[in-house]
């Protein structure tokens, strides 16, 4: 728990800063002007609490079971997702995002199809050298069983792990329809300024960022705020 890792000097205002910093992103002058905090102060509490926040355990792989059929097969939706970054030096197309033509990150967001739960996050890699597929190929599709399953969009036409666009798909409009359902998890992370704007900051700070806010979208899902049912 957090509670066991922050430091003793740390109060609650510190945690609202971090939230401030995720959700504005801002410029210093602007949370300088909203937080009265000096600059230096504000930064180094920003990401200790970033890093705390990055670091809970709220988004569970074997969540993806729950309230699950003995006949499914499939558990979760899986789907891509670009943030973007500053423009590299040097300049390199590895970096490029078709999505919305600049540089930016990958990651992929995996949604458990019965309750809506985030269940599994990964990435923060060139968008132009790591499409969806061979993102998925790194590290999810070893985690899924023999047999196992995973609703997604046509970038994943691998039918030996992925349920796709295709013109043999059976009930396409309950695929569209979950699909549909994962883009609103995107938007809603989408949401913080920390993941719409460019990021400013080092890019290695980046996947802190990402897993902060996807903690946080989770933990909203689970207090109040659930996804709508499939």
């Amino acid at each position: 728990m957090v509670e066991d890792r922050r430091p003793v000097s740390s109060r609650p205002i510190h945690l609202l800063w971090a939230l401030l910093f995720l959700k504005v992103y801002g410029t210093e002058d602007v949370h300088h002007c909203i937080t009265q905090a000096d600059e230096k102060t504000f930064r180094r509490w920003v990401w200790i609490w970033v890093t705390l926040i990055a670091s809970l355990n709220v988004i569970e792989w074997d969540r993806r079971f729950e309230l699950s059929r003995p006949s499914d097969r499939a558990f979760v939706s899986l789907d891509g997702s670009d943030f973007r970054i500053q423009e590299q030096i040097p300049f390199d197309r590895k970096w490029y995002s078709h999505k919305f033509h600049g540089p930016g990150l990958r990651y992929e967001v995996g949604i458990c199809i019965r309750t809506g739960n985030i269940v599994w996050v990964n990435g923060g890699l060139p968008c132009g050298e790591w499409p969806d597929l061979r993102l998925a190929r790194d590290s999810y599709i070893s985690m899924v069983r023999r047999g196992e399953l995973t609703l997604a969009d046509k970038g994943y036409n691998d039918p030996n792990y992925f349920i796709y666009p295709c013109p043999h798909l059976q009930n396409p409009r309950r695929h569209k329809d979950i699909m549909a359902r994962h883009e609103t998890v995107n938007k809603r992370m989408k949401q913080f300024g920390v993941l719409s704007r460019v990021f400013r900051h080092s890019i290695d700070l980046h996947p802190k960022c990402f897993h902060a806010v996807a903690n946080l979208t989770q933990l909203s899902l689970e207090n109040g705020e659930p996804l709508y049912q499939v």
